[in-house]
């Protein structure tokens, strides 16, 4: 009996190493989740950001685009306006 309650007692003794153990293990794997979980939202928010640079890059090509087609028309409607033309 004296050696069942003794190998219990070795038992609990281990478990409850292996269950500290395992917490530690645990608290770890928890600060390697929101590592990943803050560069997986920084990556995210890059690449957010890469494609609102591009969009915007987009707009200012089409307003630039617009307002030389402007430029163009008035300048056929007046030649020389805008000193395309020397004058004499």
């Amino acid at each position: 009996m004296h050696n069942r309650i003794k190998r219990l007692e070795e038992l609990v003794s281990g478990a409850a190493a292996v269950i500290q153990r395992l917490k530690e293990e645990n608290e770890v794997l928890k600060g390697q989740v929101e590592l990943l979980g803050a560069a997986r939202g920084k990556a995210a928010s890059n690449t957010a950001a890469a494609r609102e640079l591009v969009d915007f890059k987009a707009k200012v090509r089409r307003r630039l685009e617009r307002i030389c087609a402007k430029i163009e028309k008035v300048n056929d409607l007046q030649p020389g306006l805008f000193g395309g033309e020397e004058d004499e």
